[in-house]
């Protein structure tokens, strides 16, 4: 999107035109990223119940985030979540013989950490599609939001969609967002059209982060952990690098225990 483009948009012009700044191009094209940023996130919020708003601090244009609505999702990130999954519990979720091994480790994660906020593995969740993964884990989020605990929910084919819409420093800031969330869910894994940028520069340096910092991290997924790395992470568009694959399946191991999660379809 042009400059030009930028200042149609009506709260772009609103806050060119408050700050006399339609003067002032050399700051309005240095700025230009931060402008697409936000016409982005009107359109694409990145914060439940928070709304972008700009604001000129120190000769730059940034984005801050405005307070709409007292919901516990206020602490939350989330890309690609179904607007269903917002406010589910695990009170909601249907118990039976497949599924209790997972909703015990998510509810024990959830005191644990409240409790101590220290660092235990998350879950890497798989089974087939519709049987609960994502509801289990949006009830999880859902908890630790109350608790005031910051969380992000990142549907991976739905980040590569908006990573592909942003220009390079918007990326960047996507991806630290992501990186740095206290607690992090990283749905639907295996899905998405995966590049070797993407597996190497995005899925590597947030997952590098993580392990590093010692941040929390959940997985769910239709593959397996093998299958994950021999049929969708070791080949990108064509091209086969197994050992940049293994690498990644390492961090994973190092930030979750498999659980499978089996039962009927729910969808």
């Amino acid at each position: 999107m042009t400059l030009e483009d930028l200042l149609k948009n009506p709260q772009v012009a609103q806050f060119v035109a408050a700050h006399h700044l339609s003067a002032d191009r050399g700051l309005l094209e240095n700025n230009s990223s931060v402008l697409s940023d936000f016409v982005d996130q009107l359109a694409h919020p990145l914060f439940p119940d928070y709304r972008p708003e700009l604001v000129l601090l120190d000769g730059r244009i940034d984005i801050f985030y405005q307070k709409t609505t007292a919901n516990p999702q206020e602490n939350s990130l989330r890309i690609g979540q179904s607007a269903s999954l917002f406010k589910v519990s695990f009170s909601d979720f249907e118990i039976d013989e497949q599924r209790n091994q997972a909703l015990i480790a998510a509810i024990n994660f959830a005191e644990t950490y409240s409790k101590t906020k220290k660092f235990h593995k998350g879950i890497y969740l798989w089974g087939n599609f519709g049987v609960g993964k994502s509801y289990l884990m949006s009830a999880l989020l859902n908890e630790l939001a109350m608790k005031n605990i910051k969380t992000a929910f990142v549907n991976f084919s739905a980040l590569i969609t908006r990573l592909n819409d942003l220009q390079m420093l918007e990326k960047q800031r996507l991806i630290r967002r992501i990186s740095q969330a206290e607690v992090l869910v990283i749905d639907d894994i295996g899905a998405g059209d995966l590049t070797t940028w993407v597996r190497d520069n995005v899925l590597a340096t947030i997952l590098d982060s993580r392990m590093n910092d010692l941040r929390p991290t959940f997985f769910t997924s239709n593959f397996d952990m093998k299958s994950l790395e021999e049929q969708y992470l070791a080949v990108a568009r064509g091209v086969s690098e197994p050992i940049k694959a293994a690498r990644i399946i390492e961090r994973i191991k190092f930030l979750s225990n498999p659980i499978e999660m089996g039962g009927k379809s729910r969808r």
